[in-house]
């Protein structure tokens, strides 16, 4: 940068390593830097990418996202809002606990979801407990999990009698391969509610979120509570949602060995916040093991083997093993 100089005596510009400029009157100068921030600080990167999954979560739950808008605020910008912190990332890449996915902006609570699946596919939704005191309905919402971050909307229905036992249940013939299930319940809030409700001819979830995105359902209307979520994975035939003060855990491994842990089901696990798990990794014969990693990233935070870790957020843990056998006299 050439030295510039007025001709009050103000100077703008670079003399040697020392850069001069004019604000409100006043000369300030600062030392020249030529090296830009980075502006792909690992941070920043993940930060990102878990924009960008936040993003895809909207668009592919956008059909059942029942949140109204408020003044500005888009369902779309309201749910990514409430969700980022759901959203990890680790080496720029993102992952998300559907558990606690929230489709809903109410505070009310809703009672577990048990997803129970037979040999031919038919699966069955009901919540853990008695709801009839407290819910008008409940809504079931279905998302098959074609990949770790994908899911593809095919089923969602409307409960609208609990029952004898209360629990508002429901059966949907061929639900196989990996489902990703979320619930709501409503509740009317004045005798008009449900005439109101009914000449809308409502049958399923993506009917709920276009009433309530469009206006045409109001706060006075009804009550939401907040969302249940669970995964019901591939060969699972039943599976409950985690508490409101658990955290999941899933555990796989990575080359030729196993990963095993109490309580595990399919390498996953709901525990109470503040708890402990110990996980254990066992090579196959002419394997090793390396050591722990979170998923998606590259450096071992753990070799030790058993592991025992405290539960404070979602985590996903690979243990990582190689096929090399070692040498006589390497053991050591």
């Amino acid at each position: 940068m050439a030295k510039m100089t007025s001709l009050n005596g103000k100077v703008n510009g670079r003399i040697g390593s020392i850069v001069y400029s004019t604000n409100a009157g006043q000369t300030i100068a600062r030392e020249y830097n030529p090296n830009v921030s980075n502006p792909n600080t690992t941070a920043q990167v993940n930060q990102r990418a878990r924009l960008k999954l936040a993003s895809q979560l909207a668009a592919a739950l956008a059909p059942v996202i029942a949140i109204p808008r408020d003044g500005m605020k888009t369902p779309r910008n309201q749910f990514i809002s409430m969700n980022m912190d759901q959203i990890i990332a680790n080496s720029g890449v993102a992952q998300v606990s559907y558990e606690n996915l929230q489709l809903t902006s109410g505070n009310a609570g809703l009672p577990r979801i048990t997803a129970a699946r037979d040999n031919k596919n038919a699966l069955t939704l009901a919540l853990q407990s008695s709801a009839e005191a407290s819910v008008s309905r409940v809504v079931y919402i279905i998302y098959k999990k074609s990949s770790e971050n994908t899911l593809q909307f095919i089923n969602s229905s409307i409960v609208s009698k609990a029952g004898d036992d209360g629990k508002f249940s429901v059966t949907i013939e061929n639900m196989n391969g990996e489902l990703v299930i979320f619930a709501y319940g409503m509740k009317d809030l004045s005798a008009s509610a449900s005439a109101k409700y009914g000449n809308y001819s409502v049958t399923d979830g993506q009917d709920i979120a276009r009433l309530v995105m469009g206006r045409n359902l109001s706060a006075s209307d009804y009550q939401f509570t907040r969302t249940r979520g669970t995964t019901l994975f591939s060969g699972t035939s039943e599976v409950i949602t985690p508490d409101e003060n658990q955290f999941m855990v899933y555990i796989t491994a990575s080359g030729n060995g196993a990963v095993s842990g109490e309580g595990f089901t399919n390498g996953r696990k709901a525990v109470d916040a503040g708890e402990s798990v110990t996980i254990t990794a066992a090579p196959v014969a002419g394997s090793s093991f390396l050591g722990w990693r979170y998923a998606g990233e590259s450096q071992y935070f753990s070799t030790t083997n058993p592991l025992t870790v405290q539960v404070n957020n979602n985590l996903d843990i690979v243990g990582i093993f190689n096929t090399t056998t070692p040498r006589q006299g390497d053991e050591d």
